[in-house]
């Protein structure tokens, strides 16, 4: 016996040191960094003083905290509603199938990087197809600077991001609406459920879980995403689109404020944490 727990020891042993090189190692060593002031050549200690002055007396870090929630808020939300009405269709579809359900992954399998370079393209206000498309169709007059008008780049950015995530939802959300009984449909139409009242009564709340399961796994890597905000606007214009990921890094590699963009990371973490310990208490409340 005393062999084989060694034995079986032995064999993770490899799993368990790249697990502190490349996960526990950074954190550690991120937590160290916050508690001290590297700005100039030598660390010196601070303490939880970078804590302090980022939550009370940096008021950049809560207009980017908004900023950061106003993305997730209509990218994920955009996100979700499209990607349901998609996973609804491709669950009521038979011909064609694996095809239909093909075209809408394409876009996951696209880089962040590659869409958000795209997407510039497509948003340019001189030479992008929108603005051609709209001025065709007599819909505006002028083009459009999507990405330099402080009022809707936020909302453009936020739906760019919805365009990435929308087959991943779509896929969680198919996958929870195939587990549904037929025959619960069936009993509900013998009693005269209509489309509505199935959807309401039936698929919506058999699908709590996987709708709290999308959204929360979604939300939280649109918390932390930096590719579309930075390959499109890098925070402008002005700071109409800066988020805490992009103030962590103009910190850190701008400024040179590694301890402070350290604890900005620190803090930004805690956050993750308390959104996924919302969401899982959500699920247990629905799983009850």
């Amino acid at each position: 016996m005393v062999k084989d727990n060694t034995f079986g020891f032995l064999l993770i042993v490899p799993a368990l040191s790249l697990l502190v090189l490349l996960v526990i190692f950074p954190i550690g060593y991120v937590i160290y960094l916050s508690l001290h002031d590297f700005s100039s050549a030598n660390l010196v200690w601070t303490g939880l003083n970078n804590y302090k002055e980022i939550l009370f007396a940096d008021p950049q870090f809560w207009l980017y905290f908004l900023h950061s929630l106003e993305y997730v808020f209509f990218g994920i939300g955009s996100a979700f509603l499209t990607g349901l009405l998609v996973a609804l269709s491709l669950n009521t579809i038979n011909r064609f199938k694996g095809f239909l359900r093909t075209i809408a992954l394409w876009a996951w399998a696209i880089p962040p990087v590659i869409a958000s370079l795209m997407w510039k393209w497509i948003l340019n206000d001189t030479n992008g197809v929108i603005n051609d498309l709209l001025l065709k169709m007599s819909l505006i007059t002028n083009p459009v600077p999507w990405l330099s008008l402080p009022t809707v780049t936020m909302l453009v950015l936020s739906q760019v991001h919805a365009w990435t995530v929308i087959p991943f939802i779509m896929v969680i959300l198919l996958a929870g609406l195939q587990s549904i009984s037929p025959e619960l449909y069936e009993a509900a139409s013998i009693d005269g459920a209509n489309s509505w009242n199935s959807f309401h009564k039936i698929t919506f709340p058999m699908l709590k879980p996987s709708v709290l399961t999308s959204v929360m796994i979604s939300s939280i890597f649109a918390f932390r995403t930096i590719d579309i905000v930075f390959t499109l606007t890098r925070g402008g214009p002005g700071e109409s689109t800066q988020m805490l990921v992009t103030y962590v890094y103009d910190k850190a590699f701008i400024g040179l404020k590694l301890g402070y963009a350290a604890s900005l990371s620190v803090i930004m973490v805690v956050m993750s944490m308390l959104m996924v310990s919302m969401f899982v208490s959500l699920i247990r409340v629905n799983d009850i």
